[in-house]
């Protein structure tokens, strides 16, 4: 189950699926799912506040809270509004309810009392204010857990944004698919942790554009390494060497190269940097290039599968004539870094050099620089679709939830990561990830983003604190295992 959902997409999915069995139905599954939920994971049965809003969420509210009481479990349920404003599915459910209800200006916390929040669901588009602004707030400064239907109210399920104001939930159970907001923006830490459960409704006839990366996508075309392999059957990767003061982004990217599995890396360098190199990375080939006309000769006799460039490159004036001819000349090329923000001022070029064999991967700072014309207020994921029709290319944009967005427009959502990420010289190493995976006889740019994408959030995952990019690097070989013996989350 790949796909993720917006709210249209979502609520076209259950008309469909209205027509084989009745709304009500469902609203009776989603709540018993909740129910299931809580009488498995709160089995003290402690006092249960549930908050049941206008909609089909407060519908499911309902239900839940029925089957709380049913169970002999203490509910105290408050409601948006009087029975007159509800309609339809919810209305049904509300005089189903067995018990009383009050009003959410007459709501109190108990201590330690589970909240369940069945307030406002997936459709929700005008903020939160008021009285529920009030009751968020006191909900979120306590230390109550608390369950949200489908989605924490006042998360917009499309782009993850606080609508005015919202409630953190501990727990999220979600109905049939994540949606954009549970893995995206602020709200993905509003959610807590996302089960999402089956209500009966058809795994088959999903569109979405919108795919949640792992390896169930891309596992099977992972180039593994085979028994009769060499290091050059392995591919011949490249990577354009950074400045002097720069040397250590190289090799970071380089490391992560040959850990991830290419056989063979060349760092072409300078005079100034050889010794360096071969100080620092004696298992690394060298070659030395010291200027433009040295570099197309290189490019002509050497068998390149990929090539990447841009960690520690610099932004001078040379930086952007040379990733040119490289573009140009090489078929699989990664792009990153000061390879991308050298051409502020001539992006038309970066753009036309761009190809469905290229992939860049810019942090959002980056992407600004080289994508001016796309609007800065729209979500990460629109500005990487966006970006991917403008260059017909493929792109990273690096954050807290990482978006991988295909030439063809296919786009996938990395929430397999960790804030422990957020460190100097972890973009060097996803580049060399990166750059080890992609070219002929490999996986596809697109794949390749995803896969070393995920990875790169493994190792940060199963470290904890302290992270650092070389931490990374020495992380590879136990992502690699975890992946190949099949040892990861489903």
């Amino acid at each position: 189950m790949f796909e993720i959902l917006n709210s249209e997409e979502m609520r076209q999915f259950e008309r469909r699926q209205f027509i084989k069995k009745n709304s009500y139905f469902y609203m009776q599954k989603a709540g018993n799912q909740v129910f299931k939920f809580i009488n498995t994971n709160f089995k003290n049965k402690k006092p249960i506040i549930v908050l049941c809003g206008p909609g089909n969420n407060g519908g499911d509210g309902f239900v839940i809270a029925n089957n709380l009481i049913k169970q002999g479990y203490s509910v105290d349920i408050y409601t948006y509004n009087n029975e007159r404003n509800y309609k339809g599915d919810a209305l049904k459910a509300y005089k189903g309810f067995k018990g009383k209800s009050k009003t959410i200006n007459l709501f109190k916390l108990k201590k330690n009392a589970l909240i369940v929040d069945a307030l406002f669901g997936i459709g929700l588009k005008r903020n939160v204010k008021g009285i529920l602004s009030k009751v968020f707030r006191i909900i979120n400064q306590s230390k109550n857990y608390v369950v949200s239907v489908d989605i924490p109210s006042g998360v917009c399920s499309n782009t993850g944004k606080i609508l005015g104001s919202a409630i953190k939930a501990n727990f999220t159970i979600s109905f049939h698919r994540k949606k954009i907001g549970h893995v995206i923006g602020v709200g993905k830490n509003f959610c807590g942790k996302v089960k999402v459960v089956d209500i009966g409704f058809s795994q088959k006839g999903i569109k979405s554009r919108y795919i949640e990366n792992s390896p169930y996508l891309w596992k099977k075309y992972f180039p593994w390494k085979k028994k009769f392999d060499h290091k050059y059957s392995r591919g011949r990767v490249i990577v354009y060497g950074g400045q002097k003061e720069f040397t250590g982004a190289t090799i970071l990217s380089s490391l992560a190269a040959l850990r991830t599995g290419t056989g063979s890396v060349k760092i072409l360098c300078s005079k100034n940097t050889l010794q360096i190199y071969s100080i620092k990375f004696p298992s690394v080939l060298k070659e030395e290039i010291n200027n433009i006309d040295q570099l197309e000769i290189f490019l002509k006799k050497e068998k390149i599968t990929s090539f990447l460039i841009g960690p520690g490159a610099g932004i001078d004036k040379n930086i952007k004539e040379i990733t040119k001819l490289i573009l140009t000349k090489v078929k699989h090329v990664v792009l990153d870094a000061d390879a991308l923000t050298c051409f502020k001022g001539d992006l038309k070029s970066l753009y036309s050099l761009l190809d469905k064999n290229k992939i860049i991967t810019p942090h959002i700072g980056e992407f600004d620089k080289i994508f001016p014309s796309i609007n800065k207020n729209l979500s990460n994921i629109d500005k990487a679709f966006n970006a991917a029709k403008l260059i017909k290319s493929n792109i990273i944009l690096k954050g807290p939830s990482t978006v991988i967005v295909s030439h063809d427009k296919k786009i996938a959502i990395n929430d397999h990561a960790s804030s422990e990420l957020a460190v100097i010289g972890s973009g060097d190493v996803l580049s060399g990830l990166l750059v080890s995976l992609i070219g002929q006889k490999k996986m596809n740019p697109f794949l390749a983003g995803c896969a070393a994408t995920w990875l790169h959030g493994d190792i940060a995952k199963n470290y904890g604190k302290g992270l650092i990019a070389e931490d990374i690097v020495k992380g590879i070989p136990s992502a690699l295992r975890r992946l190949k013996d099949g040892r990861f989350a489903k």
